[in-house]
């Protein structure tokens, strides 16, 4: 193992916005993934029609297939199968108020190497729904311990862990998740985080926010970590920003 070269590799974390303004935004998202090719994609609010776009631009990936229908409307997990095998794979219920989402997770082994990745996402509730609006709720507190909670039952002694995706926060949960021993990118390069949301002018009419975020712990480096802007004449992928990262596996 000491004549191998260091591991690097590439993780995305994208909401890509259902099917609001589709297929207007069909050209850039197949652009978008024939330009990156990540070795690992994080998807939320993916739809069958949008899959069908994943699936046929990224050939030398593969996903998770489950009769779960979270996995078809909520969120996936795409990999490069030049890099990982899959080992085994789940959702975990993490207290989300919608009916599909989960913490969506799989092992994947490096190939050629000992060594597993678990790599998690997540889609945490909208801040506009109806019992924070009306109640002053918080869901995304609870979904925050819930995700340490599940990460430490899943996570194998050691294991790199990846955990990525629209947490529709900025503050709380984010300061939960890194008291419980997550790193975010950002923090990990000495950045202040940068906006996600609204892709303008795809999207219209909101204050810049932060609310896609990449969590890591164990043996992992941040190399370099960037919220993408990326567009095909005036439209975005999305409404959201990716955000992109490189990660060196410390061995």
């Amino acid at each position: 193992m000491g004549n191998m070269l260091p591991l690097r590799f590439v993780a995305t974390s994208y909401n890509i916005w259902e099917t609001a303004r589709w297929p207007e935004r069909e050209n850039a998202l197949r652009a978008f993934l024939q330009i990156t090719q990540p070795d690992i994609l994080c998807i939320q609010e993916i739809r069958p029609v949008t899959r069908e776009v994943l699936d046929a631009e990224l050939p030398q990936h593969e996903r998770i297939d489950d009769p779960f229908e979270g996995w078809l409307r909520e969120g996936n997990i795409y990999w490069s199968k030049a890099i990982f095998e899959k080992v085994t794979y789940g959702a975990e219920d993490i207290g989300m108020l919608e009916p599909l989402r989960r913490l969506f997770w799989v092992r994947l082994q490096f190939k050629g190497r000992p060594q597993t990745l678990l790599v998690t996402t997540a889609h945490y509730t909208y801040q506009g729904n109806k019992r924070e609006v009306e109640e002053g709720f918080n869901p995304r507190l609870a979904q925050a311990d819930k995700t340490m909670a599940a990460l430490d039952k899943l996570a194998e002694k050691n294991e790199p862990v990846l955990f990525m995706g629209d947490l529709n926060d900025s503050v709380n949960a984010i300061r939960r998740l890194r008291a419980a021993g997550l790193q975010d990118s950002f923090l990990a390069m000495g950045m202040a985080p940068k906006a996600t949301h609204p892709a303008l002018p795809t999207a219209r009419g909101t204050t810049p926010r932060v609310l896609d975020w990449q969590f890591h712990r164990g043996p992992l480096r941040v190399m370099n970590t960037n919220v993408m802007d990326f567009y095909v004449g005036d439209f975005a992928p999305s409404d959201h920003k990716p955000v992109v990262t490189t990660y060196a596996l410390i061995e």
